[in-house]
């Protein structure tokens, strides 16, 4: 089963993509309504907060965020997103959603899956005006990467969160990778799966890395594919967080192939 949000087979002209100076018009566009309508779509976040800050995990507002963050790519002309297999991810109770990293734009394409998480995310990313912001009110879980200190307060924020009911969702690569290929993984997020004793989920992201390629500020728009895969619980790896890191990312490169063939 598969869920398209709206701007895929809306837009036949998704296909042919933009070049020259419609790319530009196109970025010309995107750039100042993104930058306005995050201080418009901040508004409703803090009102929901104020009505449902006793929420943990805050649901309501995750649910009105990947409304917020889905829309700029899953609405945009000659872009959007087909979500496929999200019934996987649904009604397994608490679980680790770990995503393949390609570029920002991956952030935009998992909140079109309108799954249930708290993102684990770098900490620059939370002083970002209105976007940041709205990360700090939705309780996602901030990290200062190579922060010894940070790190131990991300697993145990991570922790907390699982036993009240949460899921996290991880880029378990660290960073977006340049190429689009899949890097190797880091352990945090199997070592808290495998401690809390819940599934990961995978999510493979393809599209997103000509979108808006790493270290690039352009925009070229075209259609994203995002699919959930079947849970993988820790006894399957042997309740071992290495063993679960290579299973799982096995099974991510293997359909990530299959997704590009």
């Amino acid at each position: 089963m598969s869920m398209v949000s709206r701007g895929v087979e809306t837009r036949p002209d998704a296909a042919r993509g933009l070049r020259g100076s419609g790319l530009f018009v196109y970025n010309l566009v995107y750039w100042p309504y993104l930058i306005g309508t995050c201080v418009v779509f901040f508004v409703p976040a803090l009102l929901i907060f104020c009505v449902s800050f006793w929420q943990r995990p805050r649901r309501w507002l995750h649910a009105y965020t990947s409304v917020w963050g889905a829309h700029y790519l899953a609405w945009a002309p000659y872009a959007g997103v087909r979500v496929e297999g999200r019934e996987r991810g649904l009604d397994i109770g608490r679980c680790v959603y770990v995503v393949n990293h390609q570029s920002m734009v991956d952030i935009l394409a998992v909140y079109a899956t309108r799954l249930p998480f708290l993102w684990v995310s770098k900490r620059a990313n939370f002083m970002a005006p209105f976007l940041g912001w709205n990360m700090w009110l939705n309780g996602y879980v901030p990290l200062r990467r190579g922060h010894l200190p940070s790190i131990r307060r991300m697993l145990r924020k991570s922790e907390a969160e699982l036993r009240a009911g949460a899921s996290l969702c991880v880029f378990p690569e660290g960073t977006r990778s340049r190429d689009g290929e899949l890097k190797a993984f880091y352990r945090g997020a199997f070592w808290i799966a495998v401690r809390a004793g819940v599934p990961v989920v995978p999510i493979v992201v393809d599209g997103t890395h000509t979108i808006l390629a790493k270290g690039k500020v352009g925009i070229r728009p075209r259609p994203v594919t995002v699919r959930v895969l079947s849970p993988i619980t820790p006894e399957e790896a042997e309740n071992d967080d290495r063993k679960l890191s290579a299973l799982v990312h096995a099974r991510m490169a293997e359909e990530l192939r299959q997704m590009r063939r």
